[in-house]
């Protein structure tokens, strides 16, 4: 597999040596059918065999970019064709690292991003709880390019949903869980718009996602003409309350409860 582009045992197009050091994969042909769920636009499906760097051989070793992909359709034909044989533990680099953590995170952030969050639930054994409670997050932080209304990748409701099914139940206490957050910290960019982003600081996910839920079904959250979830004046407000159930509104100067 050293030199450049060429044509390998199977009928393979081959990648130089600089391009395989750099992917440490292999990708799936676009012209290859796919059947579901391997179709799904999951960077783990689309990748999923990793590939060590050469020895002084000039040899590779091969491996899944997750244990249970043994079944997807292009690793049984590099398998078969190459005759090499894919670790399931993957190929890890000279120091024992392995992307396969990282590609259980591609799979449920990219299935979030994409729409098909509820095939994400149906193929959750390729991705970890955690790996879906930042990819819901991530959803609600973010909104794609193209969307026109202020909202994330998916809903708060669709978010409930998702938590409820990876069995992460509603935590109840709205203002503890909201202010494990980064305090709100407002600058102004370089157009002279304030901007506040939400950071979730040290927080685990679990409460980084419910306080992202919490924050936009209280107001105290909210995305931006460009899509960015940010904490509004309200919000601000309501986290400079500390353990306080009522607080002052900045711009009012009335009370508002902090519930």
């Amino acid at each position: 597999m050293a030199g450049n582009t060429e044509t390998g045992e199977g009928g393979f197009a081959l990648p130089n040596d600089f391009v395989l050091d750099l992917n440490r994969s292999l990708t799936v042909p676009q012209d290859m059918d796919l059947p579901a769920p391997w179709n799904l636009p999951s960077r783990l499906f689309q990748f999923p065999i990793e590939v060590s760097e050469a020895d002084a051989n000039g040899k590779r070793r091969f491996g899944l970019m997750h244990p249970l992909l043994g079944d997807h359709p292009f690793a049984r034909l590099v398998a078969a064709q190459l005759g090499v044989e894919l670790d399931p533990h993957g190929a890890p680099n000279d120091c024992g690292v392995s992307d396969q953590g990282k590609a259980m995170w591609w799979h449920a952030v990219d299935l979030i991003s994409s729409g098909h969050w509820r095939e994400l639930l149906d193929t959750r054994q390729f991705t970890t709880t955690e790996a879906i409670m930042g990819a819901v997050a991530y959803g609600l932080d973010y909104s794609p390019h193209d969307r026109n209304e202020q909202s994330g990748y998916i809903t708060v409701a669709e978010a409930r949903e998702i938590m409820a099914a990876i069995g992460s139940a509603d935590p109840g206490d709205r203002l503890q869980v909201l202010r494990q957050l980064s305090a709100p910290s407002p600058y102004k960019d370089e157009k002279g718009r304030e901007r506040c982003p939400v950071n979730s600081g040290g927080c685990d996910r679990a409460t980084a996602a419910w306080a992202r839920i919490f924050g936009i079904e209280g107001g105290w959250l909210k995305h931006d003409a460009g899509g960015f979830l940010q904490w509004t004046a309200l919000g601000r407000d309501m986290y400079g309350a500390d353990d306080e159930l009522t607080f002052t509104e900045a711009a009012t100067g009335q009370g508002a409860f902090a519930f």
